[in-house]
């Protein structure tokens, strides 16, 4: 069984980039649950409030979802 010697960097460059798709889909599901988490917690705070409190907690939302845009503060 002979291995044709120009597929082996083809073989290793494949490795790497999967290497780098599954860390890749594994920072994303670790930053999802932190997103989730703090999502609802800022909705059980809503629920739980009023007055000028409460448009606090629903400004603090707000703020979470703008922070999914990639490159923007607040």
């Amino acid at each position: 069984m002979t291995t044709n010697q120009n597929s082996i960097p083809y073989i290793f460059i494949g490795i790497i980039i999967c290497v780098f798709i599954f860390l890749f889909f594994f920072k994303l599901v670790l930053s999802l649950n932190g997103f989730i988490e703090e999502l609802k917690y800022l909705n059980s705070e809503i629920d739980r409030t009023d007055g000028n409190e409460r448009k606090f907690w629903i400004q603090q939302r707000k703020k979470l979802w703008l922070s999914l845009i990639l490159f923007f503060k607040y």
